[in-house]
């Protein structure tokens, strides 16, 4: 069995793909938020009788969290901004999360984490409020 969550870039909402014995099995809609996906497919998993800790990771991946997270306040929202990579990786993950626990990431990399946070400031101001709350 496999379980994918992704969004195609450009793209706001999420797609949740389950293939048994590699054949997909069809979703008739995609998801607002990533944790809505990942609880559709533990409910489907549930539904046949699975567990779902059996797709849980027991090894936990070293992360390094950069110094320039923050928790901001937009026209009244807060949102928190997380700044992170592997500890085998240059390059930097930018995730925006608004006050709901949605998660934004962009498929973009970025070489300093200074680069990560000027675009996510450059969003807020850029792109409608509403895209980020959800």
């Amino acid at each position: 069995m496999d379980i994918e969550i992704f969004r195609e870039a450009g793209a706001f909402s999420w797609t949740l793909e389950i293939k048994v014995d590699s054949k997909p099995e069809e979703w008739p809609h995609v998801f607002v938020a990533d944790k809505a996906a990942y609880d559709a497919a533990i409910l489907y998993l549930k539904g046949r009788g699975l567990n779902p800790d059996m797709f849980a990771d027991d090894d936990d991946y070293p992360i390094i969290k950069s110094p320039l997270c923050q928790k901001l306040l937009v026209e009244g929202h807060p949102f928190e901004i997380s700044i992170y990579r592997g500890v085998d990786e240059a390059e930097w993950i930018l995730e925006i999360i608004n006050a709901k626990g949605t998660s934004f990431i962009p498929d973009e990399r970025f070489k300093t984490d200074k680069d990560a946070l000027g675009v996510a400031l450059a969003d807020f101001e850029n792109e409608p409020l509403e895209d980020f709350i959800g």
